[in-house]
């Protein structure tokens, strides 16, 4: 294999070097440059494209504020939410002085499904994200605002129905007591009870009659 001579060797190191120092050169310029503020890279350009850099840069001020905000906010609603269903037996609902507790499923069901709150917005609206069940939406958005007045109509139209249906029922037993009168026959004595508020009182009669 043949070798470089001497020379060619130093005059390669030579250039190598070189190749070096200009590298360097490079890399310190670039690292001064980033060292200076960023309202010096906008020297030289026009007064729009400095209004467009000012914007952008208060664009992501802005988006960098409202990520932080949105992320705040999630994490408040997640611990609120579990600090309910942490130690859950049901939803209070006040009619008159009583309070009633009625829990719809179990904590756990409960939590997994209202801890997103787009699971209750999506049931309403279509695969564009428009409003699909309008009046359903504000079905459910009427109970959601006055829970108690709810749970008060229907435990007073339950309260209703029970009476009715007991009222019905008692109806029924008094017509069933209603039986035809009672007849005893002895020594050839026929004997029938009437009713007393007819005002004809105990009828006898003798079958030879």
């Amino acid at each position: 294999m043949d070798l470089d001579e001497e020379k060619d060797i130093k005059k390669k190191k030579l250039a190598l070097k070189k190749v070096v120092a200009k590298a360097k050169e490079f890399f310190t310029e670039q690292k001064e440059m980033y060292k200076q503020p960023l309202e010096s890279s906008t020297v030289g350009i026009s007064q729009s494209e400095k209004e467009e850099f000012e914007a952008y840069k208060q664009y992501i001020a802005q988006a960098k504020t409202q990520d932080e905000e949105l992320q705040r906010r999630r994490d408040w609603y997640e611990q609120k939410t579990n600090e309910v269903f942490q130690d859950f037996k049901g939803f209070d609902f006040k009619i008159g002085d009583t309070t009633f507790t009625f829990a719809p499923s179990s904590a756990a069901e409960l939590k997994q499904n209202q801890l997103n709150t787009g699971n209750f917005i999506n049931k309403f609206l279509d695969e564009s994200g428009l409003l699909k069940d309008a009046r359903g939406y504000h079905r459910a958005l009427a109970v959601a605002m006055n829970p108690d007045r709810f749970a008060k109509f229907f435990y007073e139209q339950g309260m209703a129905d029970a009476t009715e249906d007991v009222t019905r029922k008692m109806k029924n037993v008094e017509m069933s007591e209603r039986k035809a009168p009672e007849v005893t026959r002895k020594d050839g004595v026929q004997i029938r009870a009437v009713n007393p508020s007819s005002g004809k009182g105990l009828r006898i009669r003798s079958k030879n009659v």
